[in-house]
């Protein structure tokens, strides 16, 4: 019997354990190529068959539908702009209250960008060691005395 185990060895090649056989790895390479096209054309048909139920329910819906559609994409639009545009009314408030350029305000709500705010003046304080410019009144001209050139332009060009 010992022979006939080392018979059987002997005859399956040298180098290569009991009973495998060498993978094939371009085989499996074009096996798995050929498997993803398989997918990727279904995929496609699915897409197809996706926008063509898309077109079929559109074409049944009544005028009041598609009036109804599109009445509530406007209204997320309207509503986004809307945001948008208070978020700028916030920010814009924040940059005359602090001196901080606007575009360095992020948040989505006034005390969220109000917070950012000190943060960022906290950082440049401690970096710098300076404190970004109090404004009291963002309305109004500053309080410190204009230099010589400003007065004389002042005194010349006022009532």
């Amino acid at each position: 019997m010992a022979d006939e185990a080392d018979n059987t060895d002997q005859s399956q090649g040298a180098g290569e354990p009991h009973g495998e056989q060498p993978m094939d790895w371009e085989a499996k390479y074009r096996e798995a190529v050929s498997h993803s096209r398989e997918w990727e054309k279904r995929a496609k048909d699915n897409k197809a068959a996706a926008d063509e139920l898309q077109q079929l329910k559109e074409a049944q819906m009544t005028e009041q539908q598609k009036a109804e559609a599109r009445t509530a994409k406007l209204q997320k639009e309207l509503d986004a702009l809307k945001a948008e545009k208070q978020a700028a009314a916030w920010r814009s408030q924040v940059a005359e209250e602090t001196g901080l350029p606007a575009n360095l305000i992020v948040g989505d709500s006034l005390e969220a960008m109000k917070e950012h705010a000190k943060a960022i003046g906290d950082y440049v304080e401690a970096r710098t060691g300076r404190q970004l410019p109090k404004v009291t009144d963002p309305g109004r001209h500053p309080q410190s005395a204009p230099n010589d050139l400003l007065q004389y332009a002042a005194g010349v060009f006022s009532n």
